[in-house]
Parts: structure tokens; sequence; C-alpha cells
């Protein structure tokens, strides 16, 4: 592809070409006519000379004496077309010439009828073309002609020198017409290069903002300048509709980015125009394995089939999709909505697994709280039943059966409480501390149960001072409930060491018993409601399975952590780390 320059000295130099080949004939032609001017004045010079001649014989004595200075050939023809003299013809001819020889040559006619004319011949007396010019003069009264001739061959190079000096003179113009013509378009068209040389860099990316154009250097009047400013300032307007535009695109694209759910964009061809970060977690799937990519052969078929439908139905549809393990299912809400004027779709992607777990956990609760409730119940009507209908049982049996509902209303009082207080931990907004000193807390736990494990060992490895920010009542419960299981869990005499460390952010409790331990399997489960590694024993020993999770909850209101390390028949510990002030809490 020719440049605009290049265009525009190809197309000078066509004209100069065309000129100089229509010129060319023309200056040919006019060597020609010069040559035969220059012959008719040297013949109107010769007339001059001898029409004032007094005779023919002085006549023609004057041309024998000028015949080595004039023409190649001369000749003077009487009024009766009789050849007078000719300065070649009688010395060739001799003996044989005669001035009675008529002269009817075209030429000679022609000077006779129109004063001047002019013939190209071969000449048999001279054995060569030769060119004639005949012109007619008066002498005495009688029209009289002189006839002149010259070699062709020698006018024809002359015409050739000419026309080769033509073309030498052409071609020197040409060149020095080019240089001129390349700088005279070179300097016209150096602000149109600056300004494609402008664009071009913000087309290649170069720059990140269109470049303005320095008018400085261009007559703010002449057409360039006028072109300089009004690109100028179109490129303000597109840049700042660009800004505006890059604008509006980065915080769309912050706000997908930064949504839970996930976005995934389509064409009309399916393909995946945009997806933001939670939609590739949620699917599991990495950018560039979905964005740029057809849908068709997409592993989650539910979504390429909801976004077909929802655009051939004009209208937004939802599904379920079910991702992940037996043991650890995801599940998502899909809805898909077609675009405006056939343009694709967009799917949204939402994470419902925590809703679904809540659901089943609420489910499981109500089940388990129903089942806790419902044996003692059960217990308590069955007897009261048997002493409603049986009023005349011993009083040995009495005592038993009242017993027996007694104990079954502590066991049913006992899980209300729990679960009151279980509720009560589960509370996580602000809350008034107030300073708590886990030294005494656990010295005071300690000291009430030794009365119910008198053959305990409890060892006690506290520091001088542990004080922090905390809810006296619900730490206390925490760690009686702890400091009860490993007395209660293990063989007697039961042996129990509590440590207290302080760290820079908080203090660390160990509690360590030797007892009977945790399965492996089990441990991941220890602090689920409801949950218990020996229903039968922990029934036996009065456990509503409540009481771990109340123990984690309280932890985790007050911004703290507790773990469990267990091996079975060797004994277990757990190990609450505690701020010395938790989080989102009111002084």
């Amino acid at each position: 592809m020719l440049s605009f320059r290049k265009k525009i000295l190809l197309s000078f130099l066509a004209v100069f070409f065309l000129q100089i080949t229509l010129i060319f004939p023309f200056a040919s032609h006019s060597a020609r006519s010069m040559f035969n001017n220059v012959m008719e004045a040297r013949t109107s010079e010769i007339i001059h000379n001898i029409e004032t001649a007094p005779d023919e014989v002085q006549l023609i004595q004057y041309l024998k004496n000028q015949k080595a200075i004039i023409f190649f050939r001369v000749s003077v023809i009487s009024n009766e077309r009789k050849i007078l003299y000719d300065s070649h013809t009688k010395s060739i001819l001799g003996a044989s010439f005669s001035t009675d020889y008529i002269v009817n040559h075209p030429e000679v006619e022609e000077a006779f009828d129109k004063g001047v004319g002019v013939h190209e011949e071969w000449s048999q007396i001279l054995g060569q073309k030769l060119i004639y010019l005949a012109k007619t003069f008066d002498f005495h009264g009688k029209p009289y002609v002189v006839r002149t001739a010259f070699p062709y061959q020698n006018v024809s190079q002359l015409i050739q020198e000419f026309e080769f000096g033509f073309l030498v003179l052409v071609s020197f113009i040409l060149l020095l017409f080019s240089i001129i013509t390349w700088f005279i378009i070179h300097h016209l068209t150096k602000p149109i290069q600056k300004i494609v040389q402008i664009a071009k860099t913000y087309q290649e990316n170069s720059v990140n903002s269109i470049p303005t154009i320095d008018i400085n250097n261009y007559n703010p009047y002449d057409e360039f300048g006028k072109l300089a400013r009004t690109l100028n300032s179109l490129s303000g307007k597109i840049q700042r509709q660009i800004n505006t535009l890059t604008t509006e695109r980065n915080e769309k694209e912050a706000i997908l980015e930064s949504l839970v759910e996930g976005v995934i964009a389509v064409d009309i061809n399916m393909v995946v125009t945009y997806a933001n970060h939670s939609a590739l977690e949620l699917l599991e799937i990495k950018y560039g394995d979905l964005v740029g990519r057809s849908l068709v052969t997409f592993k989650h078929q539910k979504c390429y089939t909801l976004l077909i439908s929802c655009q051939k139905e004009r209208k937004v549809l939802t599904d379920t999709l079910v991702l992940g393990t037996p043991d650890k299912k995801v599940y998502l809400d899909l809805v898909a909505a077609p675009k405006k004027e056939n343009a694709g779709a967009i799917l949204v992607i939402e994470d419902k697994s925590i809703h679904n777990r809540m659901l089943q956990m609420r489910k499981d609760f109500i089940a388990n709280a129903s089942h806790e409730l419902k044996t003692p119940l059960t217990i308590i009507q069955g007897f009261a039943e048997t002493l409603h209908d049986i009023p005349d049982l011993p009083r040995e049996m009495v005592e038993e059966i009242t017993n027996k509902i007694m104990r079954n209303s502590h066991r049913m009082s006992l899980l209300i409480k729990d679960l009151l207080t279980l509720s009560d931990t589960e509370d996580h907004s602000s809350m008034r501390l107030e300073k708590v000193d886990i030294n005494q807390i656990i010295e005071s736990c300690t000291n009430l149960l030794r009365d119910a494990y008198p053959d305990a060992l409890v060892i006690l490895d506290l520091p001088t001072d542990s004080i922090i920010f905390g809810i006296n009542n619900l730490l206390e419960m925490t760690l009686m409930n702890l400091i009860e299981n490993a007395l209660k869990y293990s063989l007697a005499p039961a042996n129990v060491k509590i440590t207290v460390s302080k760290t820079i952010t908080g203090i660390t409790i160990m509690i360590a018993d030797k007892g009977i331990g945790i399965p492996a399997a089990d441990i991941p489960h220890i602090f689920e409601r409801f949950y218990t590694v020996d229903k039968a024993h922990s029934r036996k020993l009065g456990g509503s399975g409540l009481g771990l999770s109340i123990v984690e909850n309280v932890i985790l209101k007050h911004s703290g952590k507790i773990s469990v390390a267990s091996e079975v028949g060797s004994g277990t510990t757990f190990t609450i780390t505690l701020p010395y002030k938790p989080k989102k809490a009111t002084p």
C-alpha cells in the first residue's frame, strides 16, 4: 500500500510524463519547422543579393562566387520553368546538362503558386534524399524561383541531436522537478504524518490516553492548523468519554468482583465474556478455562441448559446445582436472565450451602431436643398413669416410682436450662465486660468438685496473675464443665492437671486428664449439639449432650479458641486460648 506522499509524487510524475509525451512530437515538429525557417531565411538572403543583378549573367556569376559558403545545392529557375543555374547538376551531368530542362518539381510548382514550397525527395543525380525549399522573387518584373536543397541525412541528424538534447534537458528538469516536488510534498504532508504517527501510538497501545497534537508548529489559519485543532478537540471529547466509560466499567467490575454471588456473562454464541472471582471459586474452575470459551462443552451442563432456555423463553429462570463430595456438598442456586436485544445472557450463582446446613442443623436440633425431652416425659407419663390407675400400690413401690419421676423431671429441667444457656451463648452481640480472675475461677471450681470427687488428684499450675476481660459467670460455667468432665470420665481415682500460662495477646488454659479418652473418629463432632461419645454412659451420668456446645460458644463469644487432643485409654487435653480483651465488646 503506497503512502499518501508517494501517491502524490507518482501522480505528479505521471502528469509530467504525459505532458512530455504530448510535447515531444510537437518539439520534433518544431525543430523541423525551425530548420525550414532557417532554410527559407537563408534563401531569402540569397534572393536579396541576386535580385538586384542587372541581368541573368551577373546573377549566375554571383551564385558561382558564393558557391563555397551557401547551401549544399542552389538552383535558379526562370519564369519559363527552365534551369538558369544549378550548383551541382552541371558538374555531374557535364555536356548533357541543358538550361532548356523544364523543372516540374512539386516544391517549384508550389513556390510559383504560393510563393514558398518545401518537399523531401530522393535525388537521382546526387544519389541521396534531399530537402528542397523553393521561393519566388521578382527579377526585372518576372517571377523567378531560387531552389535550395540540403541533405536529408544531415537534417535528420540535426533533428535527432535536438531531440536528444531535448530529452537530456527534460530528464534534468524531471529530476529537479522530482526533488523539488518531493520536498514540497514532504513539507506539506509532514503535519499529516505527525498526526497519523500520534494516532498510531494510541492504536498500538503505546500510550494509555489519546495524545494531543502540538499546534504551535502550524499556522493557525491554514488547513493543517485547523485540522490539528479540530482533532485535538475531538480527542479531548473522546478521551473524556473513554475516561467516563473506563470509570463506569471499573466501578461495575469492582462491584461484581466484590459480590459474594458468582456472575457469568455469555454472548449469543454461548461464549463466556465475563466471570467474576466468586463464580470461579464456586464452580472450582480457572479463569482461562472459562472466560473466552464456549459453554457447549462445560462440565456443569445445568448452567448451559439454563442459559439456553432463558434466551429462548426470554424470561428469568432458576435452578439448583449440587457440587462437592457426599461428605461436603455445595448447594448452588442458579438464576439466568436474558440480555436485551438477544445479546446473550447473565448467570448469577449463589452459594446456599450455609443456609442448607443451617436448615439441616435446625432440623437435627429440633429432632434431638424433642427426642431428649420425649424420653423423660414418656417415663413420667407412664409412672403417673400407674399411680393413677393403681392407687393401692405398696409404699416402697410408690417411693421408687416417685423417685424415678423426680430424677426424670430433674433431667428435663437440666436439659431446658442447658438449652436456654446455649441460646444465650449464641448471642454474639456487644457484651458488657468485667475483670475476671481466671485463677480464682479455677480454684473455686476445683474446691466445689472436691466434695463430689474426694479421691481425685487435681494439680494446679497457675501464674501469679491471670486477669482478663470477660463475663465471669459464663467463663466459670465453661471451666466447671470441662473440669467436671475431666473428673467424670476418668477412672477413680481421677488425675487432672490444670495449667494456665500467659502470652503477649492473652492466656492459655490446658485441662489434661488421664481418663478413658475420646476415639479419633468422634473428636471432630464432640462440639456438636446433643453429640455424645457413649450415649448410655452419658445418660447414666446425667449429661444432656449440650455441654461442649455451650463451652465452644462461650469461648467464641470471648474471641477465643478451643482445641482437643485425645487418645483412647491415655486421656484427653482441652486447650483454651483467650485474649485479654474480646473483640466487639463494651468494657
